[in-house]
């Protein structure tokens, strides 16, 4: 079965414009699974896995990345799997 997964990623520092900033982001993976379960592992993998964003990452040893499931549905037969792109928004300071 084919599954969507929308995945929310906190405390990603990630270099722009010359300068490290704190980010969040919003993504939607679609993979094949037999479970949802498996399917968010899934997503998660593709994720942590991306080496367009690993390559963009500064590690601050006091903010740890974050993934966390935000939904998950099944998807129709024909629905490509996979899937790339980070929609970003800056985390607020504590």
């Amino acid at each position: 079965m084919k599954y969507g997964v929308r995945l929310r990623g906190e405390n990603f520092n990630i270099v722009t414009e010359g300068k490290v900033e704190n980010l969040g982001f919003y993504t939607t993976r679609f993979v094949k699974a037999a479970t949802p379960e498996e399917a968010e592992i899934k997503a998660v993998e593709m994720v942590r896995s991306d080496k367009k964003l690993l390559a963009t990452l500064i590690k601050v040893e006091e903010l740890a990345p974050k993934i966390y499931l935000e939904e998950i549905w099944p998807e129709r037969w024909w629905k490509p799997i996979g899937s790339k792109g980070y929609t970003f928004y800056p985390m607020e300071s504590a």
